[in-house]
């Protein structure tokens, strides 16, 4: 003869549902967790990116200024650097590179210059201080980079 058990539900104890549930809460806490972690990542990385483009920026900016203040025109730098703090005068405002990877980013360089004479020779020379200030990016999350040079001729 076969006996059938039956189980009444007040000796029931189930741990399955529990358990179940407790793994689905961590599984979706460490998800959520790691999407954070990936999406804080991701923003580093675009601001180290617009962040080097603002230096290229401004380095490109003072290439530019050597390049005019050495061969183009030297005249063109007018500031006084005897004149410190205020003696930068502006060479390039607002200068738009037009290369492909330095698109929205605006370049400004201010220049200043001084006669030395050097060698005690009677003649001077022309000492020029080159600052050269590179911002890339949105409005609202815009990098500055800043490149200084000093050339004479």
């Amino acid at each position: 003869m076969i006996k059938k058990y039956k189980a009444k539900r007040s000796n029931q104890h189930g741990f399955s549902i529990p358990a179940a549930i407790f793994i689905l809460v961590l599984v979706s806490l460490l998800g959520t967790a790691m999407i954070n972690i990936l999406n804080q990542g991701q923003q580093s990385i675009a601001r180290e990116v617009i962040s080097i483009r603002a230096l290229m920026a401004a380095e490109s900016g003072a290439e530019r200024a050597l390049h005019i203040v050495l061969e183009d025109s030297p005249a063109s730098c007018t500031g006084n650097l005897s004149n410190l703090p205020t003696s930068f005068n502006a060479l390039l405002s607002d200068w738009n590179p037009t290369v492909a990877g330095l698109d929205g980013c605006t370049v400004n360089i201010t220049c200043g210059v001084v006669a030395v004479d050097s060698d005690d020779d009677g003649t001077t020379e022309d000492y020029f201080t080159l600052r050269s200030s590179g911002a890339c990016g949105p409005i609202s999350d815009r990098a500055f980079r800043s490149v200084q040079v000093q050339a004479h001729n």
